[in-house]
């Protein structure tokens, strides 16, 4: 297991500085916010509360609750990185962001069902089958009687390692960052994502192979026009660009 071997904590410290602009990239402007608005849009109000697996810089929550009228204060955030967790306290006053890992089974231990909403974006691809399977059975220990989970990952058909390679076969690899440096990535099919989701005990309603768009959202400026094009140019090559899923607690 990679965590076994490697302080992710430290990790992630390490692209802190980095992840303050993650909002900025188009793979998240483009596809990974839009994903995340439908998959949470029944939910979005001042009344759901809402648990943030892998918080990082809060982006998800600066990018589609707060706009969305969640209230800060029913916002929580457990992210490994010590340094990212301050920046996502910087930048949302009156959300409780912390210090966790979400494969902890005594992660939030006094809070379990009392949450309706478990999400993620870009975290549970980065954890091995165990580690997937112990933060599914938190999201479920700490979700409501028909809560909801929902999250985002790369898509497996569009994974690729240090040399700008597709990934072709299952498990552990090493992929460059989008802002530069190695993170540590599980690749896993879309079928085995699922199955572990359902052994969790939910049921899954959604499973979106998301596309890079064919076109740009209404309202772009002509600078992030540009970016949308260079991204196109990018990212259509490939069928699916992002795996979108939501699931019910049983």
């Amino acid at each position: 297991m990679i965590q076994e071997t490697i302080n992710m904590g430290v990790v992630y410290d390490d692209f802190s500085k980095a992840f303050g602009e993650a909002d900025k990239l188009p793979t998240w402007q483009f596809v990974g916010k839009p994903a995340m608005e439908k998959l949470l849009k029944a939910h979005l109000g001042p009344d759901a509360r809402f648990l943030d697996f892998g918080s990082a810089s809060a982006r998800v929550e600066v990018g589609v609750l707060l706009p969305n009228g969640v209230s800060s204060s029913n916002i929580t955030g457990v992210e490994i990185s010590p340094e990212q967790v301050e920046m996502a306290k910087a930048r949302v006053s009156g959300a409780h962001f912390m210090v966790g890992d979400v494969s902890d089974k005594s992660l939030l231990s006094d809070q379990s069902g009392t949450f309706d909403v478990v999400f993620s974006h870009m975290v549970f691809e980065h954890l091995d089958d165990a580690q997937l399977a112990k933060a599914c059975a938190n999201a479920h220990r700490l979700l409501k009687s028909g809560g909801t989970l929902a999250f985002v990952v790369t898509h497996p058909d569009k994974m690729t390692n240090l040399d700008g390679n597709l990934v072709q076969s299952y498990g552990a690899f090493i992929t460059t960052a989008p802002w530069g440096g190695e993170l540590h990535n599980y690749r896993r099919s879309v079928e085995q994502t699922l199955q572990t989701v359902r052994k969790a005990g939910f049921e899954v309603e959604v499973t979106e192979e998301v596309q890079f768009p064919d076109e740009p959202p209404a309202g772009l400026d002509d600078g992030n026009l540009v970016v949308f094009q260079k991204a196109a140019q990018k990212y259509r090559k490939y069928p699916a660009v992002r795996l979108a899923i939501r699931a019910r607690k049983k």
